[in-house]
């Protein structure tokens, strides 16, 4: 993986997401409460206000671009592509890190040493937690659905033999919410470089396969459309950390998320 050891500038790139349809990302419960909920979201602990974690996005955008970066590979040798595993929670988890300098997953999220790898590698990418705008807090404190800016949805597993149900609730957050969110890219190489280039447009890649996928749990089932809108991207060179020097700003007027990056890394040429 190139390594030149030096810091260029930064990447900052902000906006909106819009959930399409309801969303859940789930917690573990630490009580049981007669009549409470089955499946709670995760909350902020101080203002209890649900969230999506950067965790949650990050991983997804990564197990979105390794997916489409195998597509792009010579053989089909799933082992050999999705080399790395960890168990957790009794299931075999799969993913990729080669370390190659020209590889995009390990440049933006990082490799560990083993199968191949030599020495650690980190990440590019840091994905902050998103919260939630201050207009969908007063939307959602305006509707009485029973639960603090949430919902809750009734589900039911029918028994294929005797059509019996067995009801469970799924806490989750409308659709129509908004959050805030931001990433930050930290570049070792200039904007003309071809592997700059790469990441940043790979950033956005990512972007674009989960807007047509799902983030959170029950995507099957329709939870966790997602879409991002009214980007900003923030250039700021190592002179203005260092000189004070004037970042560079774009803002996303109509483009789709693509067409957007290569504007943006024209630009910067």
């Amino acid at each position: 993986m190139v390594n030149t050891g030096k810091l260029t500038g930064k990447i900052i790139i902000t906006g909106l997401i819009e959930l399409k349809t309801g969303l859940h990302i789930g917690t573990s419960q630490e009580t049981l409460e007669i009549g409470g909920m089955d499946n709670p979201v995760i909350r902020d602990p101080l203002t209890r206000e649900p969230y999506i974690p950067g965790s949650s996005l990050k991983g997804k955008l990564r197990s979105l671009l390794e997916r489409a970066l195998f597509a792009t590979q010579a053989h089909n040798d799933i082992d050999r592509f999705f080399n790395k595993s960890m168990r957790t929670g009794g299931n075999l988890i799969r993913h990729h890190e080669c370390g190659a300098e020209n590889c995009t997953v390990c440049r933006l999220f990082g490799a560990s040493t083993g199968a191949g790898v030599k020495e650690n590698r980190p990440g590019r990418l840091i994905t902050e937690d998103s919260h939630m705008t201050q207009k969908s807090k007063e939307q959602l404190e305006a509707i009485d659905t029973g639960l603090y800016l949430t919902e809750q949805k009734w589900e039911n597993t029918l028994d294929r033999i005797t059509s019996a149900a067995n009801p469970r609730q799924q806490e989750r957050i409308p659709r129509g919410t908004e959050f805030n969110f931001t990433l930050i890219y930290t570049a070792d190489l200039p904007p003309k470089d071809t592997l700059f280039k790469s990441d940043v447009k790979s950033i956005f890649t990512s972007l674009r396969l989960l807007e047509d996928d799902a983030l959170g749990g029950s995507g099957s089932r329709g939870y966790g459309r997602v879409a991002f809108k009214d980007l900003t991207i923030r250039y700021r060179p190592l002179e203005y950390y260092t000189e004070a020097q004037d970042e560079i700003q774009f803002s996303q007027n109509g483009e789709d998320l693509l067409t957007f990056a290569e504007k943006v890394l024209a630009a910067l040429e």
